[in-house]
């Protein structure tokens, strides 16, 4: 019986805070997040800004109710 991959994913994006997770980008399979990946790098974001990483570790954490959060469009 094969062993299926049960890990999740987020991106991250570099910006004047730091690495912060793109919201509409967390709790990926593999194949979404490359997918996600993709077509953010088709859409004109530079490769060298974005960062995959595992959906529960620590060092990305994002919380909404933060302050000093805005939201995206």
């Amino acid at each position: 019986m094969p062993e299926t991959d049960n890990r999740r994913f987020k991106i991250v994006e570099i910006d004047t805070t730091g690495w912060n997770p793109i919201p509409e980008a967390v709790n990926l399979t593999k194949e979404q997040c490359d997918a996600k990946l993709n077509e953010y790098i088709r859409n004109g974001v530079t490769p060298s800004t974005l960062k995959v990483v595992l959906n529960d570790d620590p060092r990305y954490e994002f919380n909404a109710d933060d302050k000093g959060y805005f939201p995206v469009g």
